[in-house]
């Protein structure tokens, strides 16, 4: 397949990275944007875990990687693209960092080596594929969530073969995988999860319950302890929620608790009604290596928090009126929903996609979408100690 401008095979010259201008450099406040970019929503955004390199997952049918350079006066380097025969749904590395995997509504899984620059089908489904995930179980294999209502687990080396197929009652919305524990939210509020047995070479379903959430599930990621999930809402709200949560002896109290979060009221922005609360959805959660985590949101801000302290760490706004809160995105002015988050391996790189998430229908369509990555502060991610 021809590259586009700007992606070749293996960029050694100046004329293989985009332009960046004193705009665009990381400095302060001010976040670079990983160009050039999509030409649709950003659907899924993915950091390797051995390398500073990531994928990115559109709308536009194309997924591509970047390789970043902190040191560089040019930190965003195009290095490889590839595409699929339809949108774009999700996307992950393996866990070597040399094959990215990603899935959508052609139904299929495609594999590129980032080694050989070869792409070719590993999995697929009976309908659209929603979420993919790697696995170190059985191996290493790959976990593949769909719209027809399954989970697949497959080997793709040396040939692509299914492990074994879980059959659920609803569509796949969100996917995670964390150790031996595959956590899948679906249509209906409803949340499963299974644990592989590499003895058997099957999944056992080992939670099956409604989300702890009143309306749709948006979002979720695996408890970095492998003990739970956080859970995001289209109400502006995050359940973080335990496999076994037994009252503490001492106090009677459970761990599992939920907080509100990407509303806006008038006292926030002006131009909200009085008494009016405005609820956005969480479009995705990502814990980093410190254990804190991430939120994105429809509204177009991104916070940090801590789960063990139950705070906030640190809330980037959309640039508003004077009387936007906190600190500013200026790379949001038009308060374009946050579609994808990411922390690279060491959490020392923040990334984040703006486009449209459709939770206003078809009158707020648009196709505009941006990546931007942020040098993390340390402080800003730090867990902070239990409330007693």
């Amino acid at each position: 397949m021809p590259h586009a401008s700007g992606w070749g095979s293996r960029p050694a010259t100046a004329t293989t990275t985009p332009n960046i201008t004193a705009t665009t450099k990381i400095a302060g406040e001010q976040d670079l944007e990983v160009t050039p970019g999509a030409n649709d929503t950003v659907s899924a955004l993915a950091f390797s875990p051995t390398a500073d390199v990531l994928a990115v997952a559109s709308w536009d049918t194309f997924v591509r990687i970047y390789r970043i350079d902190k040191t560089n006066a040019q930190p965003v380097q195009p290095w490889q693209q590839y595409q699929h025969e339809g949108p774009v749904l999700d996307v992950c590395f393996n866990d070597m960092g040399t094959k990215v995997i990603s899935v959508g509504a052609d139904k299929v899984a495609r594999c590129f080596d980032l080694n050989t620059n070869q792409a070719g089908v590993v999995a697929q489904h009976n309908d659209t594929i929603r979420c993919v995930r790697w696995t170190r179980v059985f191996g290493g294999a790959l976990v593949t969530g769909g719209w027809d209502k399954s989970v697949k687990i497959w080997k793709i080396e040396p040939q692509p073969t299914l492990i074994t197929s879980l059959d659920l009652p609803e569509r796949v919305y969100a996917m995670d995988v964390i150790g031996f524990i595959i956590i899948v939210a679906m249509a209906e509020r409803k949340i499963m999860a299974f644990q592989c047995n590499e003895a058997t070479g099957t999944a056992q379903q080992v939670v099956d319950q409604f989300s702890p959430l009143k309306f749709q599930t948006r979002s979720l990621a695996a408890l970095p302890e492998g003990d739970g999930f956080a859970l995001g809402g289209t109400e502006g709200r995050v359940a973080v929620h335990y496999f076994h949560d037994p009252p503490d002896p001492k106090d009677g109290k459970v761990k599992k608790f939920a907080f509100r979060c990407h509303r806006r009221t008038n006292a926030d922005h002006p131009d909200v009604p009085r008494n009016e609360t405005q609820l956005y959805p969480v479009n995705a959660i990502a814990f980093n290596a410190q254990g804190t985590f991430a939120t994105g949101g429809g509204d177009g801000s991104i916070s940090f928090w801590c789960k063990a302290s139950r705070t906030r760490l640190k809330t980037f706004e959309t640039k508003g009126s004077a009387m936007a809160p906190k600190e500013l995105f200026k790379t949001n002015p038009n308060r374009l929903p946050v579609t994808a988050i990411a922390f690279n391996m060491d959490a020392s790189i923040f990334a984040y996609a703006l486009g449209y998430d459709w939770h206003k229908g078809y009158q707020g369509a648009t196709t505009e979408a941006h990546v931007f990555i942020h040098p993390v502060n340390p402080e800003d991610i730090k867990k902070r100690p239990p409330k007693a």
